[in-house]
Order: C-alpha cells, then structure tokens, then sequence
C-alpha cells in the first residue's frame, strides 16, 4: 500500500510540474507575442509618417516640444509608445544587451530619440516613468 500512495504522490508532482512547465513556456510565448505585435505597430507608423524616425525631424524637437503643432504631438506620442515598448523588451530579455540587440536594433532608435529622451515634453517625465534600471540602460546607449 505504501508503494501505491508513493507512485501516486509522485505521478501527481511530475504531472504538477509538466503542466507548470507548459504553462510558463506558453506565457513566455504570448509575451513575445505581444512584443512582436507592438513592433509591427510601431513599424507601421513610422512607415505612415517616416518623418518620426527621421534625425533631420527628431533633432527639431527640442525648440518645438512645446509646440501644439500636429507632427510634435504626435512625435510625442509616438516617443512614448516607442520607449514603453523598449522598456517591455528590456525586461523580456532581462537586460540582455546581446539579445536585444539581435531583437531590435535598439542603439539606433534611442540614439535617433535621445533629445526626446533627454528633454521630454514634462519635466521628469521619464523619471516619473520608467523605473531606474531601465533609464540607466538607455542612458548606457546615450554616453
């Protein structure tokens, strides 16, 4: 009998870890997913209005950040969406520089955007935003 409780006991716990396994690959799976998603949107702007990955528009922004002239609120936007989605790749590949940078050519995008980054529209706006290690890695591309 103490053969049988014990194969059972056992059954159930490799059954429990297989399903946590599974589990956790989908969810990883669906995290990139949704990353994936979010790069295609951002594409697709960009590819609408190629002015906003354009260093002759993006070196404009900092005479005209408080400007309420359409292109710069919706590079504001756009920036905002650009660096939330940066910051969910940060975090998926754990900080990773090697792996992000296979990913996405992040050095790139914050470097076209670092005068957004560095002034954006509010004050401590990126402060306020992103959390400490994130804004450390961006300002690693930014020396």
């Amino acid at each position: 009998m103490e053969f049988t409780i014990t194969s059972a006991a056992i059954a159930t716990l490799i059954s429990a870890l297989t399903s946590a396994l599974v589990t956790l690959l989908l969810s990883n799976d669906n995290k990139k997913r949704h990353i994936d998603d979010q790069l295609d949107a951002i594409i697709k702007i960009s590819i609408q209005y190629p002015y906003l990955e354009s260093l002759t528009f993006t070196t404009t922004w900092i005479p005209n950040k408080n400007s309420n002239k359409e292109e710069y609120l919706r590079y504001d936007a756009y920036c905002i969406l650009l660096f939330n989605f940066l910051s969910r790749v940060s975090a998926f590949y754990k900080y990773d520089k090697k792996k992000i940078e296979n990913y996405i050519a992040i050095k790139d995008w914050i470097r076209i955007h670092k005068d957004y980054w560095q002034n954006p529209e509010t004050s401590y706006e990126n402060i306020d935003s992103y959390d400490e290690k994130f804004r450390e890695f961006i300002n690693y591309y930014l020396k």
